[in-house]
């Protein structure tokens, strides 16, 4: 797989500290703005249909919040506001972690939005997109969806996480898709929002 930008740099420097916890695709070949990686077994946890393996798929997806907690980020990633500087993903779901036929996680991908801060707020942007995003809702309905979502909710215990979190969660999200939705499409982010603060 080959990725090009100008943030790939950061990108691999945030996947190979997430590498001595989670799976993550071996660089193959790299030269200034651009990567090339190995092609990872697996698929996407959000493409399980069946709703055992989607769960079993979920657990381990929610347990990749406390695995990366202790990773300490690259000193060449921003800093969020606070004094912690531990690695996060920030754009952890169900596209971004490629699963084998168990649900075991074959690997952790696009750390394109990599970031050095409070691993709550890596938990919260994942509760914010499992719950909020407009392609998550529009896929209430399926069922191996929610048992994927429940399972990684409840495993990572993203409902826990602090209302401060979430409140910045939210905002990010409507940072991230204002571009992308119309201001209506993301009414219900604005709701949760003025909720949590």
């Amino acid at each position: 797989m080959l990725r090009v930008g100008e943030r790939v740099a950061g990108e691999v420097a945030a996947a190979a500290a997430a590498a001595a916890r989670v799976p993550v695709p071996r660089v193959l070949g790299q030269v200034e703005g651009a990567v090339l990686l190995e092609l990872v077994p697996g698929r996407p946890a959000g493409e399980l249909a069946d709703p055992e393996h989607a769960a079993a798929a979920g657990r381990a997806c929610g347990a990749l919040h406390e695995r990366l907690a202790g990773v300490a980020a690259p000193e060449e990633l921003r800093k969020l506001p606070g004094r912690e500087r531990n690695l996060l993903h920030l754009d952890l779901h169900p596209y971004n972690v490629l699963v084998d036929d168990a649900g075991e996680v074959t690997a952790v991908i696009d750390w394109t939005n990599a970031a050095a801060g409070n691993p709550q707020l890596d938990a919260a942007r994942s509760w914010s997109i499992l719950m909020l995003d407009p392609a998550a809702v529009a896929r209430r309905a399926d069922p191996g969806w929610v048992a994927l979502t429940e399972a990684w909710l409840d495993a990572g215990r993203l409902r826990e996480v602090a209302p401060a979190a979430r409140a910045w969660a939210c905002r990010f999200m409507l940072d991230d898709l204002a571009g992308r939705h119309d201001p209506a499409a993301l009414q219900h982010v604005r709701g949760a929002l003025r909720n949590l603060e």
